[in-house]
């Protein structure tokens, strides 16, 4: 009888436990359940690309993207091979003009990539500021007024072809404008900024542009129909990092050298006094 009291008190224990804290247990059942979907890998893995570092750069990239879909088939009306083929054209069409613009950034960029994360928002900065009468991206005294533009191209970007995943831009689209490629490489040594001796590795980095395998993200390339630099793409300066103004670090001392990028100003200018 002593035994059986005893038993019935631990369940009555466990009655009144059950009774007391019947709040608790529907989030024990749904903690249960999320735990058990957030065990399975592919959910695993996408909840924690909301924390990765890269992601804020590559999807503000993603809003400035021009596709390279299509590469793989070399399709002439995809919008990379269009944007490259304005580029090329030195007698483009007034609608080319108006879709493309006359000045831009090409960045050439990647997910996960750490160097297209540390510029990313100085071209965010530029891209909201600029010309704006209150802050300092106003157009240069004697300079005419334009627009800022800037596309992305992801070097990244695959596709299925033959059940074989390829990269669209190394297995492809580099091979239809290698020349062209090599051509920037070569011709950028006469660039003020290359000869200013601003950044030592700048000749290693131009030789990436002409292997596919070797090919770097970010690589920027400044299109400027009118730049003193003329090659095949109309390319009047290509960075590859980009270093904050005056040594310094952050969204606006990036943007600065942005802009003295596209002014040819500064380090990129032929007056350079490093030492100012």
């Amino acid at each position: 009888m002593i035994l059986l009291r005893a038993i019935g008190r631990f369940f009555a224990r466990i009655g009144r436990w059950i009774k007391e804290t019947a709040w608790v247990q529907p989030l024990l059942i749904v903690g249960g359940i999320f735990a058990l979907i957030f065990a399975i890998p592919p959910i695993t893995r996408w909840v924690q690309s909301w924390f990765q570092p890269g992601d804020e750069a590559a999807k503000y990239y993603r809003t400035h993207e021009v596709s390279l879909s299509g590469a793989q088939n070399d399709d002439p009306n995809s919008d990379a091979n269009k944007l490259f083929s304005y580029m090329l054209d030195k007698n483009p069409s007034q609608d080319d003009k108006n879709r493309w613009g006359e000045k831009f950034y090409v960045v050439f960029v990647q997910e996960n990539c750490s160097g297209c994360t540390d510029i990313y928002k100085g071209f965010k900065v530029l891209d909201e500021k600029w010309n704006n009468p209150d802050s300092e991206f106003i157009t240069p005294e004697g300079q005419e007024k334009q627009d800022f533009k800037f596309y992305t191209i992801f070097i990244d970007s695959t596709a299925t072809v033959d059940d074989t995943e390829k990269n669209l831009f190394k297995d492809y689209f580099y091979n239809t404008y290698d020349f062209n490629f090599e051509n920037v490489s070569a011709e950028m040594q006469d660039c003020n900024y290359f000869k200013n001796g601003v950044d030592s590795n700048y000749e290693k980095d131009l030789k990436s542009l002409e292997d596919v395998s070797q090919f770097a993200s970010p690589t920027c390339f400044l299109f400027d129909r009118n730049g003193e630099i003329k090659t095949d793409f109309g390319v009047s300066e290509c960075l590859f990092t980009v270093k904050g103004k005056d040594g310094e670090t952050g969204a606006y001392p990036v943007a600065r050298t942005l802009y003295d990028c596209w002014y040819h100003q500064d380090c990129f200018g032929p007056n350079y006094q490093p030492n100012k």
